[in-house]
């Protein structure tokens, strides 16, 4: 079965609500106008009831095409084979519906709260229902309702597909889409309303307009492989020369043009025609210090967009000064490092700082690059297992990637080129920086997947500079987890 589901309007049934009116018709009617999932949720009812129900509402559903989900009945699920079953904390335990309906199933659960969240989705759960968002009068047990932040920080903090449930209306249904789920579940909002199927039609123009914002900026982001490609742009890398090769091949795979070089006395000349430059002072010595502050100066004369990558800059003193000293002195397009780097440069104490590696959480990272953003007039790229990026007012959250891709040195410092590649072909370096992080955990996924038992890093290596090499906007957009805020 196909689990890639549209969950933009979810319809709960209410036999009550419908005040006598035929259930079949309501159903059909809301599908015509644009539900695009259906769940069947009886509480009071035999299971000989449910199943009748439920096998007449699925010749509707099968009709157009349409999931049926059956809330909290997993033995009327599988004898309608629905699409999946929905469960609650209270109702059958995940692992257990899971033995029960197979590995094709979907199957959602309902949680109220962050670690429900992440432990639905631990266990195995497709889709979430997130709420109750607001008071409302289909759940009488609820003591609080979530709210819009408590919302916006669980679809943050997961990557399987959700719904918000709970007092969702028209007059706060924009607002519900801006936390970035994927979809909202009515049932009053649809089945009170008399006009079933237009009010099922103004309710999917609200989510639509909102899932299109989103889509619109991501095409953007996608748009920015092709013109790449056809840019061809040089970049110019002072570098770590532990991973140099790899820096130089991950650029040509992605259809830009390596430029190595620790030459001072050609600097001018060669920044005159570079696209942008990437500076990394993995392995820093005098030299290093010498030239790169000239270079980005040199560079910031020319327009040609600097991006930093503060390799281990808490790690010792020395390193500490030479970024103060970049700082004042070169303006950077971008500053990619992990948290412990950005949190160093911000002048914040780092709980743990192990030079080139962050062991630290992600708490409050998009507030850190916000504000640092905004402090240096730049763009702040955080990686780590959430890659968080701002230009201190928009923040993209990026999903993608897998722990797999700490086996091959060097990935981030391939980052810092593939952004190099797309701020050097697009003068939105918030976009361009997005494209790079979110390219690399891309490639690390689609690497995972096709790694046999037998083969290692060395493999991984060349799986990854092969998936950017093949990497399109199409491939891009089928494979991406970015949530985009204030965009």
């Amino acid at each position: 079965m196909n689990k890639n589901i549209d969950y933009s309007v979810y319809l709960v049934t209410d036999r009550d609500i419908l005040n006598g009116r035929d259930l079949y018709k309501a159903v059909e009617d809301s599908i015509l106008g644009g539900t695009t999932v259906v769940q069947l949720r009886e509480k009071y009812i035999s299971n000989e009831e449910f199943l009748e129900i439920a096998q007449n509402l699925k010749k509707i559903t099968d009709k157009y095409n349409i999931p049926l989900i059956i809330n909290d009945n997993i033995e009327v699920a599988k004898l309608v084979d629905a699409t999946g079953v929905h469960i609650g904390q209270k109702d059958e335990e995940l692992k257990k519906a899971r033995e029960i309906l197979g590995p094709n199933k979907i199957i959602g659960v309902s949680v109220g709260n962050i670690e429900e969240a992440l432990k639905a989705q631990k266990d195995g759960a497709d889709y979430l229902g997130i709420g109750a968002i607001f008071y409302t009068g289909s759940k009488k047990d609820i003591n609080e309702p979530l709210g819009l932040e408590k919302l916006k920080d669980i679809v943050e903090r997961i990557n399987i597909p959700n719904v918000a449930i709970g007092g969702i209306h028209l007059d706060n249904i924009i607002s519900v889409m801006k936390t970035g789920t994927d979809g909202v579940a009515v049932i009053s909002e649809i089945l009170g309303k008399e006009n079933i199927k237009e009010a099922t039609k103004n309710l999917k123009k609200y989510v639509d307009s909102n899932l299109g914002e989103r889509k619109m900026e991501k095409e953007k982001i996608g748009n920015i492989i092709e013109e790449i490609r056809e840019k061809q742009p040089l970049v110019y890398h002072i570098t770590n020369t532990v991973t140099i090769n790899d820096c130089a091949n991950i650029t040509l795979s992605m259809g830009g043009s390596p430029l190595m070089s620790f030459c001072e006395d050609e600097l001018e000349e060669i920044l005159s025609f570079t696209s942008a430059l990437v500076i990394n002072i993995g392995t820093m010595d005098k030299q290093m210090r010498k030239i790169v502050e000239k270079a980005g100066k040199i560079a910031n004369k020319l327009g040609v967009p600097v991006i930093l990558d503060p390799v281990g800059v808490g790690a010792s003193k020395a390193r500490k000064e030479l970024i103060d000293d970049l700082l004042k002195n070169v303006k950077f397009a971008v500053i990619k490092g992990n948290l412990a780097e950005i949190k160093s440069m911000a002048g914040l104490k780092n709980m743990a700082n192990r030079g080139v590696d962050s062991i630290e959480t992600l708490e409050n990272s998009d507030e850190i690059a916000k504000e640092l953003a905004l402090k240096l007039g730049t763009v702040i790229a955080i990686t780590g297992k959430e890659d968080i990026i701002s230009d201190g007012k928009r923040v993209a959250i990026i999903k993608n990637g897998t722990p797999i891709l700490g086996k091959v040195t060097g990935t981030g410092c391939m980052t810092a080129s593939l952004i190099g590649c797309a701020c050097g072909s697009n003068k939105d370096y918030m976009l361009g920086t997005t494209l790079g992080v979110s390219l690399m955990g891309i490639a690390g996924e689609l690497s995972e997947k096709t790694l046999r038992e037998n083969e290692g890093n060395g493999t991984l290596r060349v799986k990854i500079l092969d998936n950017i090499y093949n990497i399109n906007k199409e491939r891009f957009l089928e494979n991406e987890k970015i949530i985009l805020e204030n965009f």
